[in-house]
């Protein structure tokens, strides 16, 4: 009788998975901590987060080029003992990051109120919406070059630094949220710009910790390079990757344009229950990643079936583990919520989203896991397509007529629905590409 699972495979994704687990959901606690000391300022601030931080993911998204770039061509010259190529992808992609990082935060500071308003901020919500993004988007100078070498961490499977360094950068943002939002021990009161500076705060020592740690972690050295041949070799591998991003970015924007456009109270449920399900997919996130490193490391070696079983075996287990926590989400759907407010109507909006997410969760696992060992065999562009007409024919098109058909106490239903029929599909077409195709999208680049 064949096994369900291989567990050597397993065990050793898991190996590279748990330690991002936990700095993954360290980091959503971050975001918790935010919603949980910006709840005290009121509801409207609440959405004002929501709102700022949705824009601030699509400009984010951008990290993603030399991040991906890193983590699929240092993977591969990892397994096949090419680490001076290695070491040449990252120097460069290091530098580049950061000087990229510099147009986005002076094009942010440009477009915040129209992006804010475009995805429903209005009154006071819009207001505090572009002070919280306008201060959150000086983070992505130091995001950019910490998500680019933590990329090579996960290239050389040394995942729990990059824990570490969240978990000291966290702890450093929860210990500055009340401090700065609300001017304690003698601190200038700074209300939800508050929680934006301490959110940047926690993303320098994230970068600090993992370049000290650097030269101890990782087999080949990591100073950044003046950026030029390998660079550009990274960018084009993570350019479909940020692209893709970007397009669910922002889809995204649009579809919580749907959820804004039926009340503040819609979207500060929508904002509760995102955060919280940021929790539950954290498992599904981390087995992505050792998907993508377990894959690139075989391709790289030249041996594409052990790559196409590695990716088989990690999705298996992705499904499985996420069908646990979305029993897990909907049984507390209706509890969590009240920790973040005491508004009955956005309490029970906020389980309702949290439910339908719940069912969502083993099909988006799989789908993440197929999707990132076809990015980790060399191929970037198959899945932002997948991704990108899936997101916008079955969530931001359905989510932009159903709402209107749906009781008004009940208007964001229509958007969440829409998110478990792209989910689903998605799934269904992952699994079919990755069966029948992947041995002709795999190529070895390195």
């Amino acid at each position: 009788m064949p096994r369900l699972l291989d567990m050597s495979i397993v065990r050793k994704a898991w190996s590279i998975a748990w330690p991002l687990i936990i700095s993954e959901a360290v980091n959503s606690i971050l975001w918790l901590t935010d919603t949980f000391f910006v709840s005290r300022l009121g509801d409207k601030a609440i959405a004002a987060v929501g709102l700022g931080g949705y824009v601030s993911w699509v400009l984010f998204v951008f990290n993603s080029i030399y991040y991906m770039g890193v983590l699929v061509l240092a993977s591969q010259a990892y397994g096949a003992g090419n680490y001076e190529r290695a070491s040449r992808i990252l120097g460069e992609s290091l530098t580049a990051s950061f000087l990229l990082a510099i147009p986005l935060v002076l094009f942010g500071e440009i477009i915040d109120e129209p992006l804010i308003r475009l995805l429903g901020g209005r009154g006071a919500v819009l207001s505090l919406g572009i002070i919280y993004l306008d201060v959150r988007l000086l983070g992505l100078l130091a995001s950019a070059p910490f998500m680019t070498l933590s990329a090579a961490y996960r290239a050389v499977e040394k995942t729990k630094p990059v824990m570490a360094a969240a978990i000291i950068g966290s702890a450093s943002n929860v210990i500055l949220d009340p401090i700065l939002i609300f001017g304690l021990w003698g601190a200038p009161k700074l209300g939800i710009a508050g929680a934006a500076w301490a959110s940047v705060a926690a993303m320098i020592v994230n970068l600090g910790l993992l370049a000290l740690m650097a030269s101890s972690a990782i087999p080949f050295p990591t100073h950044p390079r003046i950026p030029g041949r390998e660079a550009v070799e990274a960018a084009k591998v993570g350019i479909p990757a940020m692209a893709e991003r970007g397009i669910f970015a922002s889809g995204n924007m649009f579809y919580i344009g749907s959820v804004a456009r039926c009340s503040d109270m819609a979207l500060a449920a929508h904002t509760i229950g995102v955060r919280l399900e940021s929790l539950a997919f954290l498992p599904a996130s981390a087995i992505s990643t050792a998907a993508s490193v377990l894959s690139g490391q075989e391709v790289g070696r030249g041996d594409l079936e052990a790559s196409r079983r590695a990716g088989w075996e990690v999705a298996k287990a992705a499904g499985i583990l996420m069908s646990i926590v979305g029993i897990l989400l909907i049984t507390t759907a209706p509890l969590t919520p009240a920790v973040f407010t005491s508004t009955p109507g956005v309490r029970r909006l906020a389980g309702l989203y949290l439910v339908l997410a719940g069912v969502s969760e083993a099909p988006s696992g799989l789908s993440e896991s197929l999707a990132a060992t076809i990015r980790g065999a060399g191929n970037t562009v198959v899945p932002t397509i997948i991704n990108a007409l899936s997101l916008y024919l079955f969530r931001v098109t359905p989510a932009y007529i159903l709402p209107r058909y749906m009781p008004e106490s009940l208007c964001p239903l229509g958007a969440w629905l829409s998110m478990d029929l792209d989910i689903g599909v998605r799934s269904l077409i992952f699994l079919y590409v990755f069966r029948k195709m992947f041995r002709r999208l795999a190529r070895k680049l390195v």
